[in-house]
């Protein structure tokens, strides 16, 4: 049985290629062009964005009437309102003059509060008419009847107010208390004229008359905001029943023509996931769904064939895998062998090669302290001898050292190690060998002040000994004239010591097999025909016995960097 993630691959698979039909059998790709079904889904989304679209258009038409309507009314009630403050305000001033004819006690802050809201109350008028006017034109453009006339001659109200004002301030700043004798009815009619009278006009007149239409228009204004919003409502609630409508239709229609070929195709899915590759989708709507079908056969078809090819594939497949398992393992148990020969004849070698090396050296030094001969005689032909024994004897402590670290043996001695110091000493050492192949040997100190006095928990002889190895390569495989640069700094918690040339570099290929033992590249053998190959091995063994890591960063031709990376505890 193939699982579901198998059985959505080959469907992919199937997808692409040609159902062999005749169209394919004349070399002619077959595509699933644009059906009868996938016209009618487009027409249908077409028709309900259409819809959406109308509904949409229809409630911000509605909305807007109702803002225009609304911001009439409450212009209407605003416009109301400042009028009725204005004519309270204008009352309150004549009580105000007759209490100052009489010779009352009339406060001239009252009097000067009252103005104050007078001019507010008509600055506010002349905002709201002109204002009121606008919305007017609107609303009649909209509704196509003129705009009535009483709403322009409340902008002239609002116009001769502010010259009433001027002139009732004006006249009121010059009244005082009458004399005695006066005739209190001549100034107060005086008084009123002013009060009453702008630009030769009856102003009080024209205030009440503005009121009493105002009166009559907020109620209208609500009356048209309320029929606007039975109306927005009316028209919302019909486009939405319409398109409820539309979409439930079309949904209905759509689900009953794509029910029939889904179960079908779902019914073929089914069978090939419990592994009847023989089942086929019946064809006959002509539509999208028939051609799909058609490929869901031929992707059956093809997956019948290759399912025995598959399983013979796969049995032939495990049987190769058992052999070369069985190799492997055979493999696997020469290298073992061989390794533990490999360790023994590193013990055995080094065993066997000391003692004569050792018996060598000691007839040397006898020689050495001869007199039969000529001393000169003596020094040249033993200082030879121990010279190539105690070569010999290096190669040999070098293989000694391989064996024990392979072997976990590698005895170390730590203590606290004043880096700084160690690394001098290996520079020096390096110095003296930089002097015969013309390399100067430069000691960095780093600009970390903590790096300066820094400490190691190590063995200092076998680190020295891994510096001076670096060092070592480095002189030997610069070009005389070159420069090899030993520093070192602090990183969180570990130390590295870098080792940096501009000697010859080392291959790309291979700079990983450079750890190797008596492994020596093709540049270093062409430049350097002498060395073991071992040198490395012995830095890297130390290195690792300091639980740190060692590595080679290198360009060919511009030089390698050593990175000896140590814990600082």
């Amino acid at each position: 049985m193939r699982s579901g993630f198998e059985v959505a691959t080959v469907l992919c698979e199937a997808h692409v290629k040609p159902v062999p039909t005749r169209a394919a059998a004349k070399g002619k790709p077959l595509a699933i062009e644009s059906g009868m079904f996938r016209i009618r889904l487009s027409l249908a989304l077409a028709a309900l964005v259409a819809l959406v679209c109308l509904q949409a258009v229809a409630v911000r038409w509605g909305a807007t009437r109702v803002h225009a309507y609304a911001q009439h009314s409450r212009l209407a009630s605003d416009i109301l309102s400042e009028l009725l403050a204005l004519s309270a305000n204008k009352q309150r001033l004549r009580v105000w003059a007759s209490q100052q004819l009489m010779g009352a006690d009339a406060s001239l802050e009252a009097r000067d509060r009252l103005l104050a809201q007078m001019q507010a109350s008509a600055a506010d008028l002349k905002k709201l008419a002109a204002r009121d006017l606008e919305a007017r034109r609107e609303l009649a453009a909209d509704d196509g009847v003129p705009v009535p006339p009483e709403v322009a001659q409340l902008v002239t109200v609002t116009e001769l107010l502010d010259d009433n004002i001027v002139a009732v301030r004006a006249r009121l700043l010059q009244l005082a208390p009458l004399d005695r004798g006066s005739e209190f009815s001549t100034v107060w009619r005086e008084l009123n004229q002013v009060f009453d009278t702008a630009r030769g006009r009856d102003l009080r007149e024209l205030v009440n008359g503005a009121i009493e239409r105002q009166r009559s228009v907020v109620p209208t204004a609500r009356a048209a905001t309320e029929r606007g919003l039975d109306l927005l409502r009316l028209q919302s609630g019909a486009m939405v029943l319409v398109t409820l409508v539309a979409a439930v239709g079309l949904a209905v229609h759509l689900g009953r023509r794509l029910q029939r070929p889904l179960d079908r195709l779902l019914a073929g899915i089914q069978a090939l996931q419990s592994g009847d590759l023989g089942h086929r989708v019946a064809i006959g709507s002509g539509d999208e769904f028939d051609r799909l079908a058609g490929h869901f056969n031929a992707m059956a078809a093809e997956l019948q064939q290759h399912r025995s090819e598959a399983d013979a594939a796969r049995q032939r497949l495990e049987d190769a895998v058992q052999a070369r398992t069985r190799e492997l393992s055979t493999a696997h148990e020469a290298l073992q062998h061989i390794d533990a020969r490999r360790r023994q004849l590193f013990a055995d070698l080094g065993h066997e090669l000391r003692t004569p090396a050792t018996a060598i050296r000691g007839e040397a030094e006898i020689a050495l302290r001869g007199a039969d001969k000529a001393p000169a005689d003596y020094k040249q032909t033993l200082s030879r001898i121990v010279g190539g024994v105690t070569q010999l004897a290096g190669v040999i402590d070098d293989l000694l050292l391989i064996a024990r670290a392979e072997a976990e043996q590698l005895a170390m001695r730590f203590d606290a190690v004043d880096l700084p110091a160690l690394l001098g000493d290996a520079a020096e050492q390096a110095e003296a060998l930089g002097a015969q192949h013309g390399v100067s040997v430069h000691l960095d100190e780093p600009a970390q002040e903590a790096a300066r006095n820094a400490t190691v928990h190590a063995d200092a002889d076998r680190l020295r000994q891994a510096v001076v190895i670096a060092l070592d390569n480095a002189v030997r495989y610069s070009r005389r004239g070159g420069t090899v640069r030993l520093g070192w700094q602090l990183r969180d918690d570990r130390i590295e010591v870098l080792v940096k040339d501009d000697g010859i570099g080392i291959d790309a290929e291979e700079l990983p097999l450079v750890f190797e033992r008596f492994v020596r590249g093709r540049r270093a053998r062409s430049h350097r025909p002498d060395g073991t190959g071992i040198g490395l091995s012995i830095a890297q063994a130390i290195v690792r016995a300091h639980r740190g890591e060692i590595r080679l960063d290198s360009r060919v031709d511009e030089g390698t960097t050593v990175c000896i990376e140590l814990p600082c505890r």
